[in-house]
């Protein structure tokens, strides 16, 4: 049976066998010691990294471990609310920042902390109920 692991782009969590081109987290511990996805974020900083970096090795939804979540490719992962991540995936990060100040040009400010960007993407993806916010688009 698979796990629950794969982030689709609304941001559900759901059961695939594939593990995608991505591999993120949303702040932590998200996963039980049955390994069942028990709650949907732990935290602020929801990123999207490299499958293989540095060699580093894990076991998929190891216990007191942050839950390792799987995207298809980094449109699903933007789209369900992830950012690329600053160590990993620097020059990836460091595009997506320029174009957040871009973003924010009528403010004059060019540089933002990290932990900034991760509290107004979490105000944008989860609403008051602590649910995750869906945009349409006609």
């Amino acid at each position: 049976m698979a796990l629950q692991t794969r982030v689709d782009p609304r941001g559900a969590i759901v059961a695939c066998p594939a593990r995608g081109t991505f591999i993120g987290n949303r702040g932590g511990v998200l996963h039980n010691d049955n390994r069942e996805i028990v709650r949907q974020y732990a935290g602020r900083r929801w990123i999207t990294c490299l499958v293989e970096f540095k060699g580093r090795r894990r076991t998929v939804m190891s216990p007191n471990r942050y839950t390792e979540l799987f995207f298809l490719d980094e449109a699903v992962a933007l789209a369900a609310g992830h950012r690329p991540c600053a160590e990993c995936r620097r020059d990836r990060f460091d595009a997506f920042k320029e174009a957040w100040a871009h973003s924010k040009d009528s403010t004059g400010r060019t540089t933002f902390l990290v932990a900034e960007i991760d509290r107004e993407l979490h105000a944008s993806r989860i609403d008051s109920k602590k649910q995750k916010v869906v945009y349409q688009a006609q």
